[in-house]
């Protein structure tokens, strides 16, 4: 017996019509007699009584239209039930990230993730680095994702990627033609950072202190493609890390070595009161298979 044929039967008791109860179920007059018939045949009974022509059911139709309005309902009960089983059984993973995300592969992460298991959410929350270690200290994130100067080493963190802070100039510039570049060749140069609450910002302010000069910081921005603008339109200096750099460059551009090297590590880490959770766990697996490093 189709379901779908017995909801048609409810319609078509109520307008006691073929045409108004075909029209709303936009079927053909004729698909829906056929239905009807084919109804009457799953159950062995004449539900329609068709000797006059206005729609009228037989007394085995009133009896049989009672039940079948109790199967629908109880159709639409089950789906409701089985929709907040699987709502139930959904687990959502908070996850942070500071300016990292489709650079360091980690959207390609969280899309292997979910193809692998359906059943997974992902949200995903952006701040500084500092933000996020506050956040994950306050058991705010699950996991995260931070830039920081040493690598990870707790048992609930590893390394996903190691990399250097990196000079960005045009193929144009005076020093393009160098293999590396010494602070000391930055001295008087126009230099272009990410913001100076970042982990690489700082780190290279403290190089310069170590090198007793301070450097000139003429343009500080969040994403990479305004600072390589200003590469461009303006002749100076970008130190840019190495990975994302390589993300947005083009022919135009030359990445060259900083020396001495200003190292720093992307870590994923898990809160340390973190319960355990088997979407976690398939997770972080996942990470560590991406892992450069």
């Amino acid at each position: 017996m189709d379901i779908n044929h017995l909801k048609e039967f409810i319609l078509l008791a109520k307008y006691e019509n073929y045409l108004k109860a075909s029209q709303e179920l936009f079927i053909a007059q004729s698909t829906l007699s056929k239905h009807m018939t084919a109804l009457e045949n799953d159950i062995g009974h004449r539900l329609i009584d068709r000797t006059n022509k206005k729609i009228e059911l037989t007394e085995s139709g009133s009896l049989f239209l009672h039940y079948a309005k109790q199967i629908c309902q109880n159709e639409e009960e089950l789906k409701k039930h089985l929709s907040l089983k699987d709502v139930d059984d959904i687990v959502t993973i908070n996850m942070g990230a500071s300016r990292l995300m489709i650079e360091y592969g980690i959207t390609e992460l969280v899309s292997q993730c979910v193809k692998l298991y359906p059943k997974v959410r992902f949200k995903i929350t952006e701040g500084s680095e500092i933000e996020l270690k506050q956040a994950i200290d306050q058991q705010k994130l699950d996991i995260s994702f931070i830039r920081e100067l040493s690598p990870a080493k707790s048992n609930n963190s590893f390394v996903y990627m190691k990399e250097q802070l990196c000079a960005i100039v045009k193929n144009t510039h005076p020093l393009a033609n160098q293999d590396e570049i010494s602070l000391e060749m930055l001295k008087d140069e126009q230099l272009y950072l990410p913001p100076d609450f970042t982990v690489e910002h700082q780190a290279f302010l403290k190089c310069c202190e170590k090198e007793q000069f301070y450097p000139i910081i003429s343009f500080t921005a969040p994403r990479m493609e305004n600072l390589l603008e200003m590469v461009n339109i303006n002749e100076g200096i970008a130190l840019i890390m190495e990975h994302q750099a390589r993300f947005y460059l083009n022919e135009s551009y030359k990445l060259i070595p900083l020396k001495p090297e200003i190292d720093s590590y992307i870590n994923c880490k898990l809160h340390h009161d973190c319960p355990d959770s088997k979407e976690l766990e398939n997770f972080m697996s996942i990470a560590r298979q991406y892992s450069k490093n």
